[in-house]
């Protein structure tokens, strides 16, 4: 694999290049390329400063400036180049740009190593979107790579060529005292010496705060290039996006509930848990509320039915009782007391898959859910933990909503590579994530064994420590999940540990105890550090279906305490 740098290619601003980077990485054939990404040109021959696209640095060959330019249209007019229909004009051109970034670049490089003088620089533009078959004396034919030849031959070929095709040019020329036929370079090290010239490395020391900084900004960039798939069903009145944990359900919901009411429409967002419904009311501002309900379907049934809930509720209170009551409510109303809605967000829809639940949906929506204005977000294959809902996504959409549309949502947002090769391994998740945004942070997650309950407090204590006062997170970054409420954190923790730990709850702000709760009651949302305690056994299929959901809660650091008892489990998950 060809090394690129910046190395995340997710990263890149514009489509274009990020295209281009894609298929320089999986091309094979150039492995020992390297590749420099939106070079700075500070040393420009005709600018204050330039930036070059791409600076490929190929063994054998030589080195390649490219301009790429991904825009869907073109128009040259009056000697001006229009890259798309609002582009101002720009009288240089790509091909000029190109070459006065490969002589600044070339300029600046002979000048500190003699050494470079007689490898080939050269320039080339691409079209990644377009197809390019203007002539003019101002470019050779081979330095154009438009969207037909970008789409039908491999990089390493197309890049290639320019450079040969340039030593053939350079053979003809005359006076070119610079040029030796005879010189094949640059070899692996003076490439290396070009990249570290132009680019070279720090190290530095990322503080705890900057560390936090920095993961936000890119979770809300890799979440926001999830949008394409909003964009790509607007067009629809009934979507269901179904997608793994990680592939940014929730937030597409809000952004998605943000879009209705923009439209004037009164939106009632719908979810199951509590935790989670709380989060979600914290990302409108406070007017918004005023204009969409936003609620647990168990807590708007109570609200529509006036009933009180019983201590101790049964599952056939939530289930029967209580959408019964709100049901009847509804149908012996006059209309006037129960509000009825133009557009529903339905977050965690599988687990809400249930006839009950969905009669009392239809009777909240102006148009039912056979022929209204609906979108609904679920992880249909490995997220059903609750028992409430008994109905699968096909009979769902056969029976209640014939035709609907399933747009499936396969690129994960929030964890990293490793992070989500667990939730594969470890959480059954089949079939694997389409693709991963996040960079590999070289983070392991981590496996811990115990024998007792008092070994794993003590193996807990530890890894709190660590976490606080070497690793520097934050009280409230750390969170403790276990398939029972009956925890080992809430009985078995030891001074000062068990002073500074408390019940999860999203209606404290900010707060100064490390975090602990069952994995049913976080699902759905997402913090730096996870430690997950008590899997006493992984091979029933509810244990790997609570095991996929709390490995991927974490954004940063992954610690799963496992007894003894589930080693041979584990070894044959692993296969060895």
């Amino acid at each position: 694999m060809a090394t690129i740098i910046p190395p995340v290619i997710a990263d890149y601003k514009y489509d274009g290049e990020r295209n281009v980077a894609l298929k320089i990485k999986k091309d094979s054939k150039a492995k020992d390329w390297i590749v420099l990404h939106s070079l700075d040109v500070s040393k420009h021959i005709s600018q204050v400063v330039g930036e070059c696209d791409f600076v490929i640095i190929i063994p054998g060959k030589g080195v390649l400036c490219l301009e790429v330019k991904g825009c869907k249209s073109l128009a040259v007019d009056k000697g001006l180049w229009h890259y798309g229909k609002k582009s101002k004009g720009d009288k240089r051109g790509p091909f000029k740009q190109a070459a006065d970034n490969m002589h600044s670049i070339r300029n600046y490089l002979t000048n500190l190593n003699f050494d470079l003088g007689k490898v080939i620089f050269w320039s080339a533009v691409i079209f990644p979107f377009i197809s390019f078959k203007r002539k003019s004396l101002e470019w050779n034919d081979w330095q154009v790579i438009d969207s037909d030849n970008f789409n039908a031959r491999p990089v390493s070929q197309l890049f290639s060529n320019v450079l040969d095709q340039a030593r053939l040019l350079l053979k003809k020329k005359t006076g070119m005292n610079w040029f030796d036929p005879s010189f094949n370079g640059p070899d692996n090290g003076l490439c290396s010496v070009i990249k570290d010239i132009l680019r070279p490395e720090f190290e530095y020391y990322q503080s705890p705060s900057s560390r936090r900084k920095k993961l936000s900004e890119s979770l809300k960039k890799y979440t926001s290039e999830q949008f394409v798939a909003l964009d790509a069903m607007q067009t629809n009145a009934m979507v269901v996006f179904n997608g793994p944990a990680g592939t940014g359900k929730t937030l597409l919901a809000i952004e998605t509930a943000r879009r209705s009411m923009l439209e004037g429409k009164k939106v009632l967002f719908l979810c199951f848990n509590k935790n989670i419904s709380i989060w979600i009311k914290r990302q409108f501002e406070q007017e918004d509320l005023e204009k969409i309900t936003i609620s647990t379907l168990h807590a708007l049934m109570l609200k529509v039915s006036g009933l009180k809930m019983e201590s101790n509720p049964s599952s056939d209170f939530w289930s029967k009782t209580l959408p019964e009551a709100a049901i009847e409510k509804i149908l012996n109303s006059d209309g006037t007391d129960v509000e009825a809605y133009d557009f529903l967000v339905l977050d965690e829809a599988q687990d809400v898959l249930r006839d009950e639940y969905l009669d009392f949906i239809d009777l909240l929506l102006k148009k039912d859910l056979s022929d209204g204005y609906w979108k609904i977000f679920g992880d249909f294959d490995n997220q059903q933990i609750y028992s409430a809902s008994d109905i699968k996504l096909m009979d769902f959409i056969t029976h209640r909503c014939q035709g609907t549309p399933v747009y499936t949502l396969g690129i994960n947002c929030r964890n990293t590579p490793r992070i989500a090769e667990y939730a594969h391994l470890l959480g059954g998740l089949d079939p694997e994530y389409q693709n991963i945004l996040r960079p590999d942070d070289k983070v392991k997650p981590e496996l811990k064994f115990y024998d007792n309950d008092d070994e794993q407090a003590d193996i807990l204590a530890n890894l709190l420590d660590r976490f606080r006062t070497k690793d520097k997170y934050k009280n409230e970054e750390i969170v403790i999940l276990s398939p029972i409420s009956n925890s080992c954190c809430s009985k078995k923790l030891k001074p000062p540990w068990d002073k500074r730990v408390a019940v999860y709850s999203p209606e404290e702000s900010v707060h100064n105890k490390i975090s602990y709760c069952t994995i049913h009651a976080f699902k759905g949302l997402e913090t730096p550090v996870v430690i997950v305690t008590d899997m006493d056994r992984i091979q029933h299929i509810e244990t790997i279906n609570l095991l996929y959901i709390s490995i991927t809660r974490t954004l940063s650091k992954l610690v799963i305490l496992l007894n003894n008892s589930a080693r041979d489990d584990l070894k044959q998950i692993l296969g060895v």
